[in-house]
Protein backbone atom coordinates (compact mmCIF):
# COMPACT_ATOMS: atom_id res chain seq x y z
CA UNK A 1 0.00 0.00 0.00
CA UNK A 2 1.08 3.21 -0.84
CA UNK A 3 0.75 6.30 0.86
CA UNK A 4 -0.72 7.84 -2.53
CA UNK A 5 -3.22 5.23 -2.51
CA UNK A 6 -3.88 5.15 1.39
CA UNK A 7 -4.49 9.17 1.33
CA UNK A 8 -6.95 8.51 -1.90
CA UNK A 9 -8.71 6.29 0.09
CA UNK A 10 -9.88 7.66 2.84
CA UNK A 11 -12.27 10.30 2.81
CA UNK A 12 -12.47 13.35 1.02
CA UNK A 13 -11.40 14.27 -2.65
CA UNK A 14 -13.49 13.99 -6.15
CA UNK A 15 -16.10 11.90 -7.04
CA UNK A 16 -15.94 8.48 -6.13
CA UNK A 17 -16.46 5.36 -8.79
CA UNK A 18 -16.98 1.48 -7.55
CA UNK A 19 -16.99 -1.49 -9.42
CA UNK A 20 -18.67 -4.82 -7.57
CA UNK A 21 -18.25 -8.12 -9.45
CA UNK A 22 -20.87 -10.86 -8.46
CA UNK A 23 -19.78 -14.88 -7.72
CA UNK A 24 -20.87 -17.18 -10.89
CA UNK A 25 -17.91 -19.78 -11.77
CA UNK A 26 -17.45 -20.34 -14.97
CA UNK A 27 -19.73 -17.44 -16.03
CA UNK A 28 -17.03 -14.93 -14.97
CA UNK A 29 -16.06 -14.58 -18.55
CA UNK A 30 -19.65 -13.00 -18.96
CA UNK A 31 -18.50 -10.17 -16.57
CA UNK A 32 -15.15 -9.94 -18.51
CA UNK A 33 -16.87 -9.60 -21.73
CA UNK A 34 -19.21 -6.33 -20.10
CA UNK A 35 -15.95 -5.27 -18.91
CA UNK A 36 -13.81 -5.33 -21.80
CA UNK A 37 -16.21 -2.79 -23.62
CA UNK A 38 -16.53 -0.61 -20.92
CA UNK A 39 -12.50 -0.44 -21.20
CA UNK A 40 -13.10 0.19 -24.36
CA UNK A 41 -15.77 3.03 -23.67
CA UNK A 42 -13.23 4.63 -20.84
CA UNK A 43 -10.10 4.43 -22.90
CA UNK A 44 -12.09 6.45 -25.96
CA UNK A 45 -12.95 8.95 -23.57
CA UNK A 46 -9.60 9.19 -21.62
CA UNK A 47 -7.84 9.52 -25.16
CA UNK A 48 -5.65 6.79 -23.78
CA UNK A 49 -5.31 3.07 -25.07
CA UNK A 50 -3.29 2.11 -22.17
CA UNK A 51 -5.94 2.78 -19.68
CA UNK A 52 -7.27 0.08 -17.54
CA UNK A 53 -10.22 -0.34 -15.39
CA UNK A 54 -7.97 0.43 -11.95
CA UNK A 55 -7.01 3.82 -13.58
CA UNK A 56 -10.33 4.66 -13.49
CA UNK A 57 -12.22 2.90 -10.51
CA UNK A 58 -11.20 3.84 -6.93
CA UNK A 59 -12.29 0.91 -5.16
CA UNK A 60 -12.93 -2.81 -7.03
CA UNK A 61 -14.76 -5.70 -4.99
CA UNK A 62 -16.08 -8.88 -5.91
CA UNK A 63 -17.37 -12.20 -4.47
CA UNK A 64 -16.28 -15.64 -6.03
CA UNK A 65 -15.42 -15.55 -9.41
CA UNK A 66 -15.94 -11.91 -9.02
CA UNK A 67 -13.29 -11.59 -6.28
CA UNK A 68 -10.80 -13.14 -8.99
CA UNK A 69 -11.76 -10.36 -11.08
CA UNK A 70 -11.68 -7.90 -9.19
CA UNK A 71 -8.08 -8.65 -7.80
CA UNK A 72 -6.56 -8.81 -10.86
CA UNK A 73 -7.73 -5.57 -12.01
CA UNK A 74 -7.16 -3.95 -8.62
CA UNK A 75 -3.13 -5.14 -10.01
CA UNK A 76 -3.73 -3.21 -13.08
CA UNK A 77 -4.22 -5.97 -15.74
CA UNK A 78 -6.22 -5.37 -18.51
CA UNK A 79 -9.82 -7.23 -19.54
CA UNK A 80 -7.62 -9.60 -21.81
CA UNK A 81 -5.41 -10.59 -19.78
CA UNK A 82 -7.94 -11.67 -17.59
CA UNK A 83 -10.26 -12.89 -19.78
CA UNK A 84 -6.93 -15.41 -21.52
CA UNK A 85 -6.25 -16.38 -18.45
CA UNK A 86 -9.92 -17.85 -17.50
CA UNK A 87 -10.19 -19.64 -20.93
CA UNK A 88 -6.86 -21.09 -20.12
CA UNK A 89 -6.99 -22.00 -16.71
CA UNK A 90 -11.27 -23.25 -16.36
CA UNK A 91 -10.78 -26.13 -18.22
CA UNK A 92 -8.19 -27.61 -15.45
CA UNK A 93 -9.98 -26.45 -12.66
CA UNK A 94 -13.27 -27.75 -13.80
CA UNK A 95 -12.79 -30.33 -16.66
CA UNK A 96 -12.72 -33.32 -14.44
CA UNK A 97 -15.18 -34.09 -11.31
CA UNK A 98 -13.73 -35.72 -8.26
CA UNK A 99 -16.44 -36.35 -6.77
CA UNK A 100 -20.62 -35.76 -6.46
CA UNK A 101 -20.55 -32.72 -4.66
CA UNK A 102 -22.49 -34.31 -1.60
CA UNK A 103 -19.60 -36.20 0.44
CA UNK A 104 -16.91 -34.59 -0.88
CA UNK A 105 -16.78 -31.36 -3.23
CA UNK A 106 -16.91 -31.72 -6.76
CA UNK A 107 -13.75 -30.57 -7.56
CA UNK A 108 -10.04 -30.57 -6.23
CA UNK A 109 -8.59 -27.74 -4.51
CA UNK A 110 -5.31 -27.99 -6.16
CA UNK A 111 -5.68 -26.75 -9.77
CA UNK A 112 -7.09 -23.56 -8.66
CA UNK A 113 -4.35 -23.27 -5.72
CA UNK A 114 -1.88 -23.68 -8.03
CA UNK A 115 -3.73 -20.88 -10.73
CA UNK A 116 -4.02 -18.63 -8.06
CA UNK A 117 -0.25 -18.73 -7.21
CA UNK A 118 0.73 -18.28 -10.31
CA UNK A 119 -1.24 -15.03 -11.28
CA UNK A 120 -0.58 -13.07 -7.79
CA UNK A 121 2.49 -14.90 -6.43
CA UNK A 122 3.38 -13.62 -3.04
CA UNK A 123 1.24 -10.61 -3.49
CA UNK A 124 -0.67 -9.90 0.10
CA UNK A 125 -4.19 -7.41 0.58
CA UNK A 126 -1.32 -5.35 1.89
CA UNK A 127 1.09 -4.59 -1.49
CA UNK A 128 1.87 -1.57 -2.71
CA UNK A 129 1.29 -3.43 -5.91
CA UNK A 130 -2.45 -2.85 -5.84
CA UNK A 131 -3.29 0.42 -7.65
CA UNK A 132 -7.16 1.02 -6.33
CA UNK A 133 -9.16 0.09 -3.12
CA UNK A 134 -9.72 -3.59 -2.90
CA UNK A 135 -12.93 -5.64 -1.07
CA UNK A 136 -12.85 -9.41 -1.29
CA UNK A 137 -15.77 -10.99 0.35
CA UNK A 138 -15.96 -14.13 2.09
CA UNK A 139 -18.27 -16.61 4.54
CA UNK A 140 -16.26 -16.89 7.92
CA UNK A 141 -17.51 -20.51 8.85
CA UNK A 142 -15.71 -20.73 12.47
CA UNK A 143 -17.33 -17.53 13.74
CA UNK A 144 -20.49 -17.75 11.71
CA UNK A 145 -19.75 -14.07 9.99
CA UNK A 146 -19.43 -11.96 6.87
CA UNK A 147 -16.31 -10.79 6.21
CA UNK A 148 -14.90 -8.47 3.77
CA UNK A 149 -11.08 -7.36 3.51
CA UNK A 150 -10.05 -4.41 2.05
CA UNK A 151 -6.72 -2.37 1.46
CA UNK A 152 -7.76 0.37 3.04
CA UNK A 153 -4.97 1.62 5.86
CA UNK A 154 -7.78 3.22 7.77
CA UNK A 155 -10.02 0.13 8.12
CA UNK A 156 -10.02 -1.01 11.51
CA UNK A 157 -8.72 -4.67 11.14
CA UNK A 158 -5.86 -3.41 8.53
CA UNK A 159 -2.49 -3.78 10.37
CA UNK A 160 -3.50 -7.69 11.39
CA UNK A 161 -5.07 -8.75 8.05
CA UNK A 162 -2.80 -7.06 5.82
CA UNK A 163 -0.60 -9.64 5.37
CA UNK A 164 -2.69 -11.95 4.16
CA UNK A 165 -1.84 -13.44 0.71
CA UNK A 166 -4.18 -12.28 -1.95
CA UNK A 167 -4.00 -15.27 -3.69
CA UNK A 168 -5.21 -17.12 -0.23
CA UNK A 169 -8.25 -14.54 0.12
CA UNK A 170 -9.38 -14.97 -2.92
CA UNK A 171 -9.58 -18.82 -3.16
CA UNK A 172 -11.29 -18.38 0.51
CA UNK A 173 -13.96 -16.28 -1.19
CA UNK A 174 -14.23 -19.00 -4.07
CA UNK A 175 -14.51 -21.88 -1.73
CA UNK A 176 -18.43 -22.76 -2.80
CA UNK A 177 -19.66 -25.37 -0.77
CA UNK A 178 -20.35 -28.36 -3.53
CA UNK A 179 -17.75 -27.51 -5.59
CA UNK A 180 -14.69 -27.01 -3.49
CA UNK A 181 -13.94 -27.69 0.19
CA UNK A 182 -13.37 -24.50 2.20
CA UNK A 183 -9.85 -22.73 2.77
CA UNK A 184 -7.72 -23.19 6.38
CA UNK A 185 -6.19 -19.97 6.82
CA UNK A 186 -3.55 -18.97 9.57
CA UNK A 187 -2.51 -15.65 10.47
CA UNK A 188 0.45 -14.83 13.60
CA UNK A 189 -0.89 -12.43 15.76
CA UNK A 190 1.72 -9.62 17.03
CA UNK A 191 1.25 -11.41 20.43
CA UNK A 192 3.09 -14.59 18.40
CA UNK A 193 0.27 -16.41 18.96
CA UNK A 194 -1.54 -17.97 15.64
CA UNK A 195 -5.53 -17.43 14.86
CA UNK A 196 -7.06 -20.83 12.69
CA UNK A 197 -9.99 -19.25 10.24
CA UNK A 198 -11.90 -21.27 7.86
CA UNK A 199 -13.44 -19.69 4.65
CA UNK A 200 -16.14 -20.46 2.32
CA UNK A 201 -17.13 -18.78 -0.54
CA UNK A 202 -19.03 -15.20 -0.10
CA UNK A 203 -22.01 -16.24 -1.50
CA UNK A 204 -23.22 -18.40 1.63
CA UNK A 205 -22.85 -14.75 3.49
CA UNK A 206 -25.36 -13.05 1.08
CA UNK A 207 -22.79 -11.54 -0.98
CA UNK A 208 -22.87 -13.22 -4.43
CA UNK A 209 -23.71 -9.69 -5.51
CA UNK A 210 -21.28 -7.68 -3.34
CA UNK A 211 -23.21 -4.41 -4.30
CA UNK A 212 -25.15 -3.44 -0.99
CA UNK A 213 -22.58 -4.34 1.33
CA UNK A 214 -19.97 -2.52 -0.64
CA UNK A 215 -22.02 0.69 -0.38
CA UNK A 216 -22.58 0.19 3.65
CA UNK A 217 -18.52 -0.43 4.18
CA UNK A 218 -17.56 2.83 2.36
CA UNK A 219 -20.50 4.24 4.60
CA UNK A 220 -19.17 2.52 8.13
CA UNK A 221 -16.65 4.27 9.90
CA UNK A 222 -14.59 1.05 10.54
CA UNK A 223 -13.51 0.55 7.24
CA UNK A 224 -12.54 4.22 7.02
CA UNK A 225 -13.45 5.32 3.62
CA UNK A 226 -15.91 8.17 4.67
CA UNK A 227 -16.59 8.67 0.76
CA UNK A 228 -19.62 11.57 -0.15
CA UNK A 229 -23.26 10.53 -1.21
CA UNK A 230 -24.85 11.74 -4.24
CA UNK A 231 -25.53 11.18 -7.87
CA UNK A 232 -23.11 13.27 -8.24
CA UNK A 233 -20.86 12.31 -6.22
CA UNK A 234 -20.94 8.30 -6.16
CA UNK A 235 -20.99 6.24 -8.97
CA UNK A 236 -20.93 2.08 -8.62
CA UNK A 237 -21.04 -0.37 -11.63
CA UNK A 238 -22.99 -3.39 -10.45
CA UNK A 239 -22.14 -6.70 -13.36
CA UNK A 240 -23.56 -10.09 -12.42
CA UNK A 241 -23.06 -13.51 -14.09
CA UNK A 242 -26.01 -14.16 -15.53
CA UNK A 243 -29.35 -14.28 -14.23
CA UNK A 244 -31.56 -16.98 -14.10
CA UNK A 245 -34.78 -17.82 -12.41
CA UNK A 246 -35.21 -21.65 -12.52
CA UNK A 247 -38.32 -22.33 -13.19
CA UNK A 248 -40.22 -26.48 -12.18
CA UNK A 249 -43.43 -28.23 -12.98
CA UNK A 250 -44.73 -28.78 -9.34
CA UNK A 251 -45.61 -32.13 -9.50
CA UNK A 252 -42.47 -32.97 -11.02
CA UNK A 253 -40.61 -30.95 -8.68
CA UNK A 254 -41.72 -32.90 -5.69
CA UNK A 255 -40.43 -35.98 -7.31
CA UNK A 256 -37.12 -34.95 -7.23
CA UNK A 257 -35.02 -36.41 -4.71
CA UNK A 258 -34.60 -33.93 -1.08
CA UNK A 259 -30.46 -33.38 -2.20
CA UNK A 260 -31.55 -31.81 -5.60
CA UNK A 261 -34.40 -30.05 -3.88
CA UNK A 262 -32.06 -28.65 -1.43
CA UNK A 263 -29.00 -27.96 -3.80
CA UNK A 264 -31.41 -25.96 -5.78
CA UNK A 265 -33.04 -24.22 -2.55
CA UNK A 266 -29.63 -23.06 -2.12
CA UNK A 267 -29.21 -21.36 -5.35
CA UNK A 268 -32.65 -19.99 -5.48
CA UNK A 269 -31.95 -18.29 -2.23
CA UNK A 270 -28.98 -16.69 -3.03
CA UNK A 271 -31.21 -15.78 -6.51
CA UNK A 272 -33.39 -13.79 -4.39
CA UNK A 273 -31.44 -11.88 -1.73
CA UNK A 274 -29.03 -11.04 -4.98
CA UNK A 275 -32.72 -9.39 -6.69
CA UNK A 276 -33.55 -7.97 -3.45
CA UNK A 277 -30.44 -6.19 -2.88
CA UNK A 278 -31.06 -4.78 -7.02
CA UNK A 279 -34.11 -3.38 -6.17
CA UNK A 280 -32.79 -1.86 -2.57
CA UNK A 281 -30.25 -0.22 -4.61
CA UNK A 282 -32.47 0.72 -7.27
CA UNK A 283 -34.54 2.35 -4.72
CA UNK A 284 -31.77 4.50 -2.81
CA UNK A 285 -30.52 5.74 -6.66
CA UNK A 286 -30.56 7.25 -9.93
CA UNK A 287 -29.72 4.69 -12.73
CA UNK A 288 -29.14 5.08 -16.68
CA UNK A 289 -31.61 1.90 -17.20
CA UNK A 290 -33.38 -0.19 -14.55
CA UNK A 291 -33.01 -4.04 -14.05
CA UNK A 292 -36.02 -5.53 -14.23
CA UNK A 293 -36.94 -7.20 -10.77
CA UNK A 294 -40.55 -8.97 -11.26
CA UNK A 295 -44.16 -8.30 -12.48
CA UNK A 296 -44.99 -6.81 -9.64
CA UNK A 297 -42.09 -4.33 -9.55
CA UNK A 298 -41.25 -4.28 -13.23
CA UNK A 299 -38.16 -1.64 -13.21
CA UNK A 300 -38.82 0.01 -10.41
CA UNK A 301 -39.81 4.05 -10.47
CA UNK A 302 -37.19 5.70 -12.07
CA UNK A 303 -36.94 7.92 -9.32
CA UNK A 304 -35.58 6.32 -5.83
CA UNK A 305 -38.58 6.38 -3.60
CA UNK A 306 -36.45 4.83 0.00
CA UNK A 307 -35.02 8.26 0.12
CA UNK A 308 -36.07 11.60 -0.55
CA UNK A 309 -33.11 12.05 -3.03
CA UNK A 310 -30.66 9.90 -4.65
CA UNK A 311 -28.19 8.59 -2.61
CA UNK A 312 -25.51 8.01 -5.88
CA UNK A 313 -25.69 6.80 -9.03
CA UNK A 314 -26.11 2.84 -9.49
CA UNK A 315 -26.00 0.98 -12.21
CA UNK A 316 -26.79 -3.16 -12.59
CA UNK A 317 -25.49 -4.87 -16.13
CA UNK A 318 -26.33 -8.41 -16.37
CA UNK A 319 -27.63 -10.53 -19.16
CA UNK A 320 -30.98 -12.96 -18.71
CA UNK A 321 -30.33 -16.64 -18.97
CA UNK A 322 -33.72 -17.62 -18.47
CA UNK A 323 -36.01 -18.89 -20.55
CA UNK A 324 -38.30 -16.46 -23.00
CA UNK A 325 -42.04 -17.24 -22.03
CA UNK A 326 -43.38 -14.64 -24.13
CA UNK A 327 -42.34 -11.82 -26.82
CA UNK A 328 -43.00 -9.45 -24.01
CA UNK A 329 -40.22 -10.93 -21.66
CA UNK A 330 -37.58 -10.31 -24.51
CA UNK A 331 -35.58 -7.58 -22.46
CA UNK A 332 -33.13 -6.15 -24.93
CA UNK A 333 -30.28 -7.78 -21.97
CA UNK A 334 -31.78 -11.02 -22.83
CA UNK A 335 -29.66 -13.77 -24.37
CA UNK A 336 -31.23 -14.56 -27.14
CA UNK A 337 -31.69 -10.39 -27.83
CA UNK A 338 -28.46 -10.20 -27.59
CA UNK A 339 -27.28 -12.85 -30.01
CA UNK A 340 -30.16 -12.37 -32.10
CA UNK A 341 -31.03 -15.87 -32.40
CA UNK A 342 -32.56 -18.54 -30.21
CA UNK A 343 -30.47 -20.81 -27.68
CA UNK A 344 -30.05 -24.51 -28.55
CA UNK A 345 -31.41 -26.54 -26.08
CA UNK A 346 -27.42 -27.87 -25.09
CA UNK A 347 -26.61 -23.95 -25.25
CA UNK A 348 -29.08 -23.00 -22.78
CA UNK A 349 -28.45 -25.97 -20.19
CA UNK A 350 -24.17 -25.16 -20.67
CA UNK A 351 -24.85 -21.71 -19.81
CA UNK A 352 -27.00 -22.49 -16.33
CA UNK A 353 -23.96 -24.29 -15.06
CA UNK A 354 -21.34 -22.41 -13.12
CA UNK A 355 -19.11 -25.23 -13.34
CA UNK A 356 -19.26 -25.84 -17.40
CA UNK A 357 -15.67 -26.02 -19.08
CA UNK A 358 -17.09 -26.97 -22.40
CA UNK A 359 -15.23 -25.07 -25.28
CA UNK A 360 -18.34 -23.72 -26.80
CA UNK A 361 -20.06 -22.84 -23.71
CA UNK A 362 -16.63 -20.91 -22.75
CA UNK A 363 -16.48 -18.56 -25.84
CA UNK A 364 -20.78 -18.31 -25.83
CA UNK A 365 -20.61 -16.78 -22.21
CA UNK A 366 -17.60 -14.47 -23.96
CA UNK A 367 -19.62 -13.34 -26.61
CA UNK A 368 -22.70 -12.70 -24.54
CA UNK A 369 -20.91 -10.18 -22.10
CA UNK A 370 -19.25 -8.61 -25.23
CA UNK A 371 -22.63 -8.07 -26.65
CA UNK A 372 -24.12 -7.12 -23.26
CA UNK A 373 -21.62 -4.63 -22.73
CA UNK A 374 -21.54 -3.07 -26.53
CA UNK A 375 -25.34 -2.24 -25.33
CA UNK A 376 -24.71 -1.02 -21.86
CA UNK A 377 -22.62 0.87 -23.12
CA UNK A 378 -25.35 2.52 -25.82
CA UNK A 379 -27.76 2.60 -23.18
CA UNK A 380 -26.04 3.24 -19.79
CA UNK A 381 -22.22 4.04 -19.98
CA UNK A 382 -20.69 5.50 -16.96
CA UNK A 383 -21.81 9.10 -16.53
CA UNK A 384 -19.30 11.71 -17.88
CA UNK A 385 -19.34 13.74 -14.47
CA UNK A 386 -17.21 10.96 -12.95
CA UNK A 387 -14.76 11.20 -16.03
CA UNK A 388 -11.57 11.86 -14.55
CA UNK A 389 -9.98 15.57 -14.51
CA UNK A 390 -7.24 14.80 -16.48
CA UNK A 391 -9.28 13.92 -19.71
CA UNK A 392 -10.50 15.72 -22.89
CA UNK A 393 -13.40 17.64 -22.45
CA UNK A 394 -16.89 17.63 -24.53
Amino acid sequence: MTKRLASELSGGGGPRRVLCLDGGGVRGLLTLGVLSELEITLRKRAGDDSLVLSDYFDLIGGTSTGSIIATALALGWPTAEISALYKTLIPKIFGDASGQGLFSPKFKNGPLTKALGDAFGGKTLGSPELRCGLAIHCKRIDTGSAWILVNNPAWRYYDSNRRFLLRDLVQASAAAPHFFEGVLLSLQEDEGQVQDMFFIDGGVAGNNNPALEMFMAIRDPSYGFHWDLGPDRLYMLSVGTGWLRERHNARDYRAKTFVTQTLNALRGMINDVSLQQIALMQGLSESGVRWFINSEKDDQPTAPYLTPTPMLHYQRMDVRLDSVATDADARPEHAQRLLERPLAKAEAQRLRDIASAHKANLNLLNELGVEAGFHYMNVAAPPTIFDLPAWPKG
